[in-house]
């Protein structure tokens, strides 16, 4: 029989077998405590992502109506910095006059009454496109005014050409 009463044999196994069901114990409280972390995170994780969609979609309208302040700025700017073709119906033959003819009939605008802008006028009021102003191109825009064919431009046909750019505008 042995010395202490029971088998040491007997008694080692037996402790073995109660720290094993110990640590099967603590790993099920482990696994279960590891499985409520991750819910946990997950949640956060949830919670947190909406939070940040919540503040992008916040950016995202300030950057859109910020974008939209900007650009009714600068369409305003550009609004006031284009130049206005709309006559005086003065009679008198100037830059504006020239500039407003030029951006009508689609040439170069540079308020010069040359070349270029007397053939344009040439060919919209069917006189001969040769360049050079004189009395058959006066006649020609007269006719296709409707006024006085006299040759001479006058204040009568200024005015009425000026009246019809601004019709055009």
């Amino acid at each position: 029989m042995p010395l202490f009463g029971k088998n040491v044999k007997a008694q080692v196994a037996e402790k073995a077998e109660k720290v094993a069901e110990k640590a099967a114990e603590v790993k099920e409280e482990i696994k279960e405590e590891t499985t409520e972390v991750k819910a946990k995170i997950q949640s956060n994780d949830a919670a947190i992502k909406a939070k940040i969609e919540a503040n992008l979609a916040a950016a995202k309208a300030k950057a859109e109506e910020a974008e939209a302040k900007v650009e009714a700025k600068v369409e305003a700017a550009v609004e006031e910095l284009k130049p206005s073709y709309v006559l005086n119906v003065d009679g008198v033959w100037g830059p504006l006059t020239t500039r407003t003819t030029q951006h009508i009939l689609g040439v170069t605008e540079d308020g010069i009454l040359g070349p270029i802008t007397t053939k344009a006028i040439q060919t919209k009021v069917g006189a001969t496109a040769d360049g050079e102003w004189g009395p058959l191109t006066t006649k020609a825009m007269q006719t296709f005014l409707g006024v006085t064919v006299d040759g001479i431009k006058g204040p009568e046909t200024v005015k009425a050409w000026q009246t019809w750019c601004n019709n055009q505008l």
